[in-house]
């Protein structure tokens, strides 16, 4: 049998339903060793597939990270209104204090 191309695909779960989907074609060399070939292309999809996965990830991670983000300054800015309330308060009860005595 006479190999002329040479074929790997992988697909990799990513969880929540996601994953990743790689496929790599080699056209064989006549001269060549057909099993390196094969596993260099293996290895080639393998190492690919994996550091995508990796950016995927690391996305994720980014996006979860600007919500907190988003909500801790949301939080502080009702926080900081909050205390300019109270000060506005405690300066209304310092001069009814000083009015009355």
């Amino acid at each position: 049998m006479k190999v002329t191309t040479i074929a790997y695909q992988r697909v990799l779960n990513l969880g929540d339903y996601n994953s990743c989907r790689l496929e790599k074609t080699a056209l064989a060399d006549e001269f060549e060793d057909h099993e390196e070939a094969t596993q260099v292309l293996i290895e080639s999809v393998e190492r690919q597939i994996h550091e995508s996965a990796i950016q995927e990830q690391i996305d994720k991670e980014i996006r979860g990270k600007r919500k907190q983000l988003a909500a801790l300054r949301a939080e502080y800015t009702a926080l900081s209104e909050q205390v300019e309330l109270l000060k506005a308060q405690q300066t209304s009860l310092s001069q009814v204090e000083d009015d009355g005595f």
